[in-house]
């Protein structure tokens, strides 16, 4: 059923994303947003300064050495299986997606020693409704009680423990074994039904979903085949999905290059620019490459081009990036189609424009000092000692904030940067944390690192 790959962890996929035969993990990392495009929007470095390395965060250094897992487990799609099931509150995982956690449940920690030694990924749910339960289970504290299946989103994402570290001697806020572990998402799956055990843990019985993509082009849309030579876009499509050779394809590219059209021209046929343009990914990727929404994640030159080639890829990587609350995630999460998750994705980013207070309202940030600070994007999960998990958005600037404390280098989360708390000045509620570089060369100096669930969107 499941598929083990020796390349380390990768996308939710087991297809190569290059020739050159490294993982598209690998390729991603190292094509990824560099953070030193957020020091371009303002400045130029001088002589003896320095970016920062944007491979750190995402190495989540502040757990300590951790034991790396070299595989992915992939399954078939429209397959089903029996898996172990994590269920998490508020939290949607995406194929691609990681996730640290510090885990002391005994249970839970017996379940991951489980799925460790047979080579199962794990069912990540996102717990919604808690209402399902009955009043004695709400009594007891999250972790000692058995879910049902009514307070679990339908649809999640199985999860590989790409590191790990267990621990005897618990840290901080722990008592007893305490499992330090880093999930990474691989693929979709519909929850069917959930099995309690005695032992306190719980399996899910899943089924993997597939990507699927548009319908075709009704044959009365599809143009006429005279115009297979012109460049005309719909025609293009049909030829795709007519599988035709690569000679009939290398005519087409020919007949777009005479048009001097940046994309084929749909002027030739009867289908509506709107519904071709769904088919295009050249076309999606176009929108998501326009300086006024890739600046969002970068503005380091030609940083954009280096996007996942793919349309699922394509699709999770911004879905992932988005800053939106769980439930939109978990709505974007269960679309079947990458390209309708991809247009709703690019719908959110054009309706973005303030990042509010989500208590007392209170402007803290605008979409254009969202920059990235790691590989993995400008909202990354990040945990805390205390095992609460953070979705934290970095911005180079934030207003009617202000700093609460003494500044800290443990346990941080940006090696190389201090933090220090961040309040609203409004209403006092905590918002984040202002991270500021401990060399004095180090740029950007000073940043703000936003949690997610602080934050409402207003366009």
């Amino acid at each position: 059923m499941f598929r083990n790959g020796d390349d380390g962890p990768v996308e939710g996929s087991d297809e190569e994303s290059s020739s050159s035969g490294e993982s598209f993990e690998e390729t991603f990392h190292a094509s990824m947003i560099l953070a030193s495009g957020a020091v371009n929007q303002t400045q130029r470095l001088e002589e003896g300064q320095s970016a920062y390395d944007i491979s750190l965060p995402a190495r989540h250094l502040y757990l300590g050495e951790m034991e790396e897992e070299g595989h992915m487990t992939v399954a078939e799609e429209d397959t089903t299986a029996v898996l172990p099931l994590l269920c998490v509150q508020d939290r949607v995982l995406f194929p691609g997606e990681t996730l640290p956690m510090y885990i002391n449940n005994p249970h839970t920690i017996q379940m991951l020693r489980n799925a460790r030694t047979t080579g199962k990924p794990v069912a990540l749910c996102t717990i919604l409704n808690t209402a399902a339960a009955s009043e004695e289970e709400l009594l007891l504290p999250q972790q000692e009680r058995l879910l049902s299946q009514q307070e679990l989103a339908q649809v999640g994402t199985t999860a590989d423990v790409v590191a790990f570290r267990e621990e005897v001697v618990a840290p901080h806020f722990y008592y007893g074994t305490c499992f330090v572990v880093k999930f990474q998402g691989r693929q979709r799956f519909r929850l069917l039904e959930c099995f309690k055990h005695t032992n306190g843990t719980m399996e899910g019985r899943v089924a993997i979903l597939p990507d699927e993509g548009l319908p075709p082009l009704p044959p009365e849309l599809r143009p006429c085949p005279q115009h297979i030579y012109a460049g005309c876009m719909a025609t293009q499509v049909m030829a795709r999905e007519m599988e035709c050779t690569p000679q009939v394809m290398a005519r087409l590219e020919v007949g777009r290059k005479r048009l001097g059209a940046p994309r084929l021209s749909g002027s030739l046929c009867q289908v509506p620019a709107w519904v071709l343009n769904m088919y295009q990914l050249d076309y999606l990727r176009e929108r998501l490459m326009a300086e006024k929404q890739m600046k969002v994640f970068a503005s380091e030159e030609g940083a954009a081009s280096r996007l996942p080639s793919d349309l699922p890829h394509l699709s999770y990587w911004l879905a992932r990036r988005l800053p939106v609350n769980h439930k939109v995630k978990l709505e974007l999460l269960q679309l079947n189609c990458p390209t309708w998750r991809l247009i709703r994705g690019l719908q959110i980013l054009d309706s973005l424009k303030l990042l509010c207070c989500a208590d007392c309202g209170e402007e803290i940030a605008k979409k254009e000092h969202i920059f990235s600070m790691s590989v993995d994007g400008p909202l990354a999960s990040y945990v805390n000692p205390g095992g609460y998990v953070h979705d934290t958005l970095t911005v180079l600037e934030a207003t009617s904030v202000e700093r609460m404390g003494l500044p800290s280098t443990e346990n941080s989360w940006f090696p190389g940067y201090q933090w220090t708390i961040l309040n609203c000045k409004g209403c006092l509620t905590h918002k984040g944390w202002c991270f500021e570089a401990t060399r004095e060369n180090l740029r950007p100096v000073r940043f703000y690192g936003l949690t997610r669930s602080s934050l409402v969107l207003k366009s």
